[in-house]
């Protein structure tokens, strides 16, 4: 029999609680936004073996896990299940970032060997974290509007840390001491943010009278037969690695296309920023579109912005900043609406086969969205290579033709992609 969920958390609780992602946004958002281009830039390492070590890392993640969401579906403290990880794993989790910003004394293969292990080492220990933080959503609230508002709150304060991370890169100053610095700096906020999610949320009693957990067979059995959950995730699998090469590309084109690299860092703050008030606007769009609904709606949004962009010659660093800021709104659409159905689709596995594993679920998505990102940072870094990119020289004409190919071609397939998948689904449940 499923375990008791409590019956809800105040308003108040929800937006602590999307502190956490503020916390876990500190990390990804700077992995995301500028790791590999600290690989080629600064620690030297060419694009092809920066964009192998991403994918590596990307797909080792993707194995833990589901591996770590199991673990915490069987853990049984009178805690609960996810939220001691918050404790335990918040430290561990700071000095893995700074690590993954050192620069050792290295060359040639030893180094990307030490910048491939210390990017492992993290990935274990975010998810260590990022798993049981995320599947708490399903365990705090059945209730599918304070779902969308938990999820609108996450995507609200990873908007405030994506634009936080992208003010903060140039004072740097292109360094790698600088960038280490900044690393600890995030990683001290991170670590004092989660033991205040860990106070403020309730999960079910997991003790000795708790339900025993499901064994792996049930879990991959109970899985496989949840076909809202696979529709879900074709989806994320589209926008992740479409979303990657763009994102990836941005400080390139800005560099060496518009010959601004300072303002491609303000163009991702700008992207953060806007997320501030982007976020609201969909939480709130939900309530008469339906989560579905802004699904379709986000990824039409983003359309027409990638399709601006392919049209027009490169045009000046506002107008190129005012079109990614569009597209950019509508990829953070396409996450709020995801991370809101995701626990819909734990309770249509519950009811369809009697399991429930919010753990599992949420791990194994995790898999499906990191290694789809690291495929994004692999092809990016592959197409930068096949188009005859040199770091810090003039790029030939065709090296930026590949660069602005890279930045929209890829996106415009992923988003027409989530557009079909979501009302394929729609009709289905007509």
């Amino acid at each position: 029999m499923a375990e008791r969920r409590p019956a809800g958390i105040s308003l108040k609780g929800a937006a602590v609680y999307g502190l956490g992602d503020f916390a876990c946004n500190l990390y990804w958002q700077s992995v995301s936004l500028f790791l590999l281009f600290y690989y080629t830039e600064v620690a030297g390492l060419s694009p092809a073996t920066a964009g192998l070590i991403y994918l590596v890392a990307s797909v080792w993640d993707g194995v833990i896990d589901p591996l770590i969401g199991m673990a915490a579906d069987r853990t049984r403290t009178r805690f609960g299940a996810y939220r001691p990880y918050l404790l335990i794993g918040g430290p561990l989790l700071g000095l893995s970032f700074c690590l993954l910003y050192y620069r050792p004394p290295l060359e040639g293969y030893a180094l990307a060997i030490f910048m491939l292990v210390s990017h492992l080492i993290f990935r274990t220990v975010y998810a260590l974290v990022n798993i049981p933080y995320a599947a708490l959503s399903g365990r705090i609230t059945a209730d599918p509007d304070r779902r969308a508002q938990l999820s609108g709150f996450r995507m609200f304060f990873g908007a405030l840390a994506a634009a936080l991370v992208s003010l903060a890169i140039p004072f740097t100053n292109g360094e790698g001491r600088g960038y280490f610095l900044l690393a600890v700096g995030f990683a001290a906020v991170a670590t004092l943010l989660f033991p205040l999610v860990f106070a403020v949320t309730r999960e079910p009693e997991t003790g000795p009278t708790a339900a025993p957990p499901p064994k792996l067979k049930a879990l991959l059995w109970s899985l496989m037969r949840n076909r809202a959950f696979w529709a879900l995730n074709l989806g994320v699998i589209a926008f992740a690695v479409s979303g990657t090469t763009l994102t990836k590309s941005v400080l390139y084109y800005f560099k060496y296309q518009l010959h601004d690299e300072a303002a491609g860092a303000l163009c991702l703050a700008a992207t953060g920023v806007a997320g501030l008030v982007v976020i609201p606007f969909w939480t709130l769009l939900a309530r008469r579109l339906g989560r579905r609904g802004v699904w379709i709606a986000a990824s039409l949004v983003g359309l027409s912005g990638l399709l601006a962009l392919a049209v027009l010659p490169a045009v000046g660093t506002g107008w190129t900043t005012a079109l990614l800021v569009w597209v950019h709104s509508g990829f953070l659409g396409l996450f709020f609406a995801f991370w809101s159905l995701l626990p819909d689709t734990v309770d249509y596995g519950e009811q369809a086969t009697h399991v429930r594993a919010d753990g599992f679920v949420f791990g194994v998505a995790g898999m499906i969205s990191k290694v789809s990102v690291g495929i994004g940072a692999a092809l990016f870094g592959w197409g930068l290579s096949v188009s005859g990119y040199r770091p810090n020289i003039d790029q030939t004409t065709e090296t930026l033709a590949g660069l602005k190919t890279l930045m929209v071609l890829p996106p415009i397939a992923g988003l027409s992609i989530c557009v079909v998948l979501m009302i394929l689904t729609v009709r289905a449940r007509k």
